[in-house]
């Protein structure tokens, strides 16, 4: 069987599109026409006063808004991400884990963003610790044994700083 060909474009914005139709369908008017111009952001929108016909003319009144933050007020998309290299059979335990507790596959974005939440919990003991955490050496990438040892030091410190932080606010 033929597989059907894609009726709109990859990139297509139905409200972007909706609002260019009606941008073009807007006709001309003469300069001394009613016109109110509102500047949002770097674009300029014009409204348009429209009598509407066996009917008696309104005019369209728009409040004009303070000016729109550059930082989203609504939630804020989850976009960028975090990168880390690790083994495939540790990758695919942490996965196997992740299942068992959640009962869901593909959660383990949602675990290990938890486990950061507890260590942004336990900041203050972890400064405390990082003299510490300092002082060990990073060992050299050829040497796993040196890796797990450091790594192993490093979770002994932070589980000492979250348990000693207690439960995550908020």
């Amino acid at each position: 069987m033929a597989k059907r060909a894609p009726i709109l474009p990859d990139n297509y914005n139905p409200v972007g599109e909706r609002l260019r139709r009606v941008v073009e369908a807007v006709p001309e008017r003469p300069a001394n026409s009613d016109e109110k111009v509102i500047e949002i952001a770097p674009q300029t929108v014009t409204l348009t006063s429209v009598a509407v016909p066996e009917v008696e003319p309104q005019q369209v009144t728009v409040e004009e808004r303070e000016i729109i933050p550059e930082i989203p007020t609504d939630k804020e998309l989850k976009d960028a991400s975090v990168k880390f290299r690790c083994t495939p059979s540790e990758r695919k335990k942490w996965h196997e884990i992740t299942h068992e507790m959640t009962g869901e596959h593909n959660q383990l974005s949602h675990l290990i963003r938890a486990t950061l939440m507890l260590v942004e919990n336990s900041y203050e003991q972890l400064k405390r610790v990082a003299p510490e955490m300092q002082r060990l050496k990073n060992p050299p990438k050829t040497d796993p044994l040196a890796i797990a040892l450091y790594e192993q030091r490093i979770a002994q410190l932070l589980f000492d700083a979250i348990k000693s932080a207690g439960r995550p606010r908020g």
